[in-house]
């Protein structure tokens, strides 16, 4: 994580992986089956972002877009 090999994704409380594609990325996090899918980031359009604390710049948006199974 540290050197940047590997990506640290947090998808909520214990739920910590750690992902090996360090391009720019987003995700779906299964809360049913815990699994972990990219989504490309061209996928995903960020129209926004609230004004940044004075001195600080973006680096990045990360989209964990949860998911479950649909109940009939």
């Amino acid at each position: 994580v540290g050197q940047k090999l590997i990506r640290e994704v947090v998808a909520g409380a214990g739920r910590v992986f750690y992902d090996p594609n360090t391009a720019p990325h987003h995700h779906f996090y299964n809360v049913d089956t815990g699994e972990l899918t990219d989504i490309d980031a061209r996928a995903i359009e960020v129209s926004g972002l609230p004004p940044l604390p004075q001195g600080a710049v973006a680096e990045g948006v990360d989209v964990i877009v949860r998911i479950r199974s649909r109940v009939n």
